[in-house]
């Protein structure tokens, strides 16, 4: 029999200056903003009460955002989601990036492989084998039918799934018209940065801006089914 878990529910993180996100530490035992972003975090301390906080070995990168050096991993269950309650609702285009360090954190150097749903809908394939050690991130473009997005981790049989960062942003509803369906980033393209940063990040005054920019920059997509998100104990 599959099992569920569902975290409790998040609320949107507000700025000072009033703009509006989600951004989650997975692991970390407390909030913070960003040294070098600017851009704050919650942890996920008080949104779950499932799963394992790890922390990544002491022979990862030592650049490693705080945000990539803790980790949460869930050995227990089939399927294990966070559900996030953006304040703008239902409707809406939002960018949701879940990002994955492995890090050897359970140090027997094996990377697991598990999939990563929205709702009852799969969302994509984790694989994290040629990542190298600075990990990966998977961004989607989605319009929930309901108030909540369930972002779910799956258990497939090939290793024990974890997640280092959640993170949601607030789109122009202008920007990819998406008539009810997702869409997932096959490729996307950076000219110019040095190829051994791990991501570029701006300051929380001008995320919006960037953010769509580097959407905008993403050359291939593809457009996958879209069916209403709902709780079900089946993967």
């Amino acid at each position: 029999m599959h099992t569920t878990t569902y975290a409790q529910h998040c609320a949107v993180k507000i700025d000072s200056r009033g703009f509006r996100f989600i951004s989650i530490d997975c692991g970390s035992n407390e909030d913070y903003t960003d040294e070098d972003t600017k851009i704050p975090y919650i942890s996920d301390k008080g949104l779950i009460d499932t799963g394992i906080v790890k922390t990544v070995s002491s022979d990862s990168p030592a650049n490693l955002p705080r945000f990539s050096k803790n980790l949460r991993s869930f050995p227990n269950g089939t399927r294990n989601c966070y559900t996030l309650r953006p304040e703008q609702g239902k409707n809406n285009n939002y960018l949701i990036r879940a990002i994955f360090v492995y890090g050897n954190y359970d140090e027997k150097n094996q990377i697991p492989e598990f999939d990563l749903h929205l709702g009852v809908n799969e969302w994509t394939t984790v694989n994290l084998t040629n990542a190298g050690p600075n990990g990966f991130y998977y961004d989607v473009i989605h319009v929930p039918l309901t108030d909540y997005i369930d972002v779910c981790l799956i258990n497939t049989g090939r290793g024990v799934p974890f997640i280092s960062s959640l993170e949601l942003r607030l789109l122009d509803n202008s920007i990819y018209p998406t008539q009810g369906r997702a869409l997932t980033k096959i490729r996307g393209y950076d000219v110019g940065r040095n190829s051994s940063d791990f991501s570029v990040r701006w300051e929380i005054k001008v995320v919006k801006q960037i953010v769509l920019m580097v959407i905008c920059g993403v050359v291939l997509i593809k457009m996958i089914a879209y069916v209403p998100s709902m709780r079900t104990h089946e993967p």
